[in-house]
């Protein structure tokens, strides 16, 4: 297989008003992506605005690749969906938060075969992001003490063990390996960090512009660099192990990416077209 193949995430058939990918999956054996889209339809000699979703799926090596859609839906709102797999069955949750706008609020079995509403979505949650959690390791929790400031307490007691200055707004979740927390930030440039947990010191930082989503490979991890070009830094000491093949895409804001048998698959940008891009690790 070539380093790199690329599938442009366009339908001629549609006239498109709006196109978000839900996100990218591996589903059963295969590479997924879930798009949410608005169009113009035509009914006799008006028009009218219609919503969907359309999976897009692809064999492991990009070589083959299919769609199935579910369309002429009532108004469905991106930003509120989310597919999850229970119990070996894939499921969209089309109104997960609350506070966006209308939404569908229907849950919506994936399979290989189609896309078909099973059932209405539960009780939509508050949706809290990143900076507003709180993650526990034990009898520790950490938090964000202010916009750029992460603090470290004892769960029982309370007690402030440490706080340390981010210089930026937490964007991802706190992960936590070998007492070390890993994650992401945004604003004011936008780092990777890897923070020992004990004391709060920083261990390094990788500037990234803004890290929305990373993933572990290895000994590395994966990123998306300051170029929105996918690069994995040794996970230790953070220094740059690789570049990987990415001709002139880049990744789109929000990161979607998975990594199966050393590939990345990853939703990229180039110019006013969205793609799915597979490249190897």
């Amino acid at each position: 297989m070539n380093p790199l193949i690329a599938y442009p995430l366009t339908w001629d058939d549609i006239e498109i008003r709006a196109n978000n990918t839900i996100g990218i999956y591996k589903i059963k054996n295969k590479i997924a992506v879930l798009s949410c889209v608005s169009y113009t339809a035509h009914v006799d000699d008006s028009k009218d605005y219609m919503h969907g979703f359309i999976l897009t799926f692809f064999s492991t090596d990009f070589t083959n690749h299919g769609q199935i859609r579910l369309m002429d839906l009532d108004d469905i709102s991106a930003l509120d969906c989310e597919l999850n797999e229970k119990d070996g069955r894939f499921i969209i949750n089309t109104k997960k938060y609350k506070g966006y706008r209308k939404s569908l609020e229907k849950l919506i079995e994936v399979t290989d075969e189609e896309l078909k509403v099973i059932g209405d979505a539960p009780a939509p949650l508050d949706n809290t992001y990143s900076d507003g959690k709180v993650y526990c390791f034990g009898n520790i929790e950490v938090y964000m003490h202010s916009a750029f400031i992460m603090a470290c307490r004892e769960a029982d007691s309370g007690k402030v063990i440490w706080k340390t200055k981010l210089g930026a707004y937490l964007y991802t979740d706190v992960d936590e390996k070998d007492g070390i927390l890993y994650f992401g930030t945004d604003g004011m440039g936008g780092k990777f960090f890897a923070v020992n947990l004990s004391d709060g010191s920083i261990k390094y930082s990788y500037n990234t512009r803004g890290t929305s989503n990373f993933l572990y490979y290895k000994d590395y991890v994966l990123l998306s660099n300051e170029k929105n070009k996918p690069v994995l830094i040794n996970r230790n000491d953070g220094t740059l192990y690789k570049k990987l093949e990415f001709d002139k895409f880049e990744i789109t804001v929000y990161q979607q990416m998975i990594i199966d048998n050393d590939k990345l698959y990853a939703i990229a940008a180039k110019g006013n077209t969205a793609y799915a891009v597979c490249t190897d690790l």
